[in-house]
């Protein structure tokens, strides 16, 4: 009886340290970083999440835990309905996709946003299916993933891939979308390597960007740096999976392009992003990363832009955030999102382990459709 009550004693005080513990070093209100614009802070004010405490999931805040989880839900979790999905081919016979979902009773006339998605590394439009569902959900705007070459289903139609995406095969699926829908507004949001492609074309574009607003979730800044800074055991299973992934499953198209046996004896995913250029058509690493690295051309940004980082990231890793701050707290119309905790793209919260990030995307993506709307109506 009194090891019994000495046993209850000691779990009751382990359950009030961990706690404690959870409640002064876990739970947190972001950290902003904005320049204070009138449209900075009017989105701002009515985002409920940037301005409340962010409470991670208590069982599973540790970064790898939260990391491990997403990764099996994604695999568990049913695949994501799409009404259509569409093969476009690129002016050089390349093969890209379009996913969409809302699309079945739609009116091209009105002004219902469409919602373009990016997705990660080595995904497709089902890696990106909980996004995907919660903006339906939500909001009920049209969403479309931009899939790219080499990606999912998509046939290899010429030895050509770029992990990170390339902004001319892009801007073909925009004007696509586009043509198809004129009218209505598109809002972007690219997750991990996705963020990437986004920030690239957002850089690129300048003013002439077709978004009329953009998150980026878990980005790297700078590519050429931080895929050697992912962590060793992620960087390892990282680099194996690109071989897999792009390699073996398109053996046949690669064969016999000079630089594929460098690439399928690669360690990491650092050196498989160094020697990348021998199939995304590049003549050596300099050209690869000048003429896909975001972070060449992120200071050009001119669309209103969310970012958002965890510190705790162990694949895009705080150091890459910290040595970018320079250009990005001083980006007009742009917010950055740190937290303390959140892992890679995983961001959960509450004790079910929902997806804080995609509240955030849809509640900002709201505040925005409504600053427009304001504004042109007062015109």
């Amino acid at each position: 009886m009194i090891f019994g009550n000495i046993y209850i004693t000691i779990s009751l005080i382990i359950v009030f340290v961990f706690f404690v513990n959870y409640f002064i070093n876990v739970v947190e209100s972001p950290t902003l970083r904005f320049i204070d614009t009138e449209f900075s802070s009017k989105i701002i004010s009515e985002t409920p999440k940037l301005l409340k405490r962010y409470f991670p999931t208590f069982w599973c805040y540790n970064p790898h835990f939260m990391l491990f989880l997403l990764m099996f839900r994604e695999s568990k979790t049913k695949d994501f309905v799409y009404d259509k999905i569409e093969h476009l081919e690129m002016k050089d016979g390349g093969t890209t996709g379009l996913a969409w979902s809302g699309i079945q009773s739609v009116n091209h006339k009105d002004k219902t946003p469409i919602v373009v998605v990016f997705h990660t590394i080595s995904g497709d439009e089902q890696d990106i299916k909980s996004t995907v569902s919660h903006i339906r959900d939500t909001l009920n705007w049209i969403v479309v993933v931009c899939v790219r070459r080499g990606h999912g289903n998509l046939p290899l139609t010429k030895p050509i891939i770029n992990t990170m995406g390339s902004t001319s095969d892009l801007k073909e699926q925009l004007n696509h979308i586009r043509k198809q829908f004129p009218s209505k507004p598109l809002f972007g949001v690219g997750i991990s390597a996705g963020s990437g492609l986004l920030a690239r074309y957002l850089g690129e574009a300048g003013a002439k960007s077709l978004f009329q607003a953009a998150v980026a979730v878990s980005p790297a800044y700078d590519i050429e740096k931080a895929f050697h800074r992912v962590h060793p055991v992620y960087s390892k299973i990282m680099g194996q999976r690109m071989i897999n992934y792009f390699l073996k499953r398109h053996y046949k198209s690669f064969v016999n392009v000079r630089g594929t046996e460098d690439l399928l004896n690669v360690k990491t995913l650092g050196e498989f992003q160094d020697k990348l250029h021998s199939i995304s058509g590049f003549k050596d690493k300099d050209s690869y990363y000048q003429y896909s690295n975001p972070i060449l051309v992120a200071d050009q940004i001119k669309t209103p832009l969310l970012v958002l980082n965890a510190a705790d990231d162990p694949i895009c890793v705080n150091l890459n955030v910290l040595e970018n701050l320079h250009w990005l707290e001083n980006l007009k119309n742009t917010i950055h999102v740190h937290t303390k905790r959140g892992s890679h793209i995983a961001f959960y919260e509450g004790f079910s382990a929902k997806s804080w990030s995609n509240q955030l995307i849809g509640e900002y993506f709201l505040s925005v459709f409504n600053w427009i709307s304001s504004k042109n109506s007062s015109k």
